[in-house]
């Protein structure tokens, strides 16, 4: 008997028979695709300068900015940049002792 898994992206998986001795049942990697998976919410144009928001914002929107908004995007990496740089590596170590 066959069973048949479709996940939240629409993606069928065809269950295979295990051993006995196994718990779960695994899927095989010759899933295939059902539909188009298709974003539902939506990412309003941002049409301010806030850099932050800027870098949160998908990239097809890059292609609509104004120069302030690409001033602002590239001043906000330049200041993340500056920021990891001075940042010092820390070190931390796990001691697991067996008893």
């Amino acid at each position: 008997m066959s069973v048949v898994y479709r996940d939240a992206r629409g993606v069928e998986y065809v269950s295979v028979p295990l051993p006995t001795h196994e718990v779960t049942e695994a899927v095989p990697i010759d899933a295939r695709r059902v539909r188009r998976w298709s974003p539902r919410n939506t990412v309003p144009f941002y049409v301010g300068t806030d850099g932050a928001e800027l870098v949160a914002q998908p990239r097809s929107h890059r292609k609509k900015w104004s120069d302030a908004q690409w001033i602002a995007f590239k001043e906000h990496q330049q200041i993340e940049y500056e920021l990891t740089r001075k940042d010092e590596p820390v070190a931390a170590a796990m001691i697991v002792k067996m008893r």
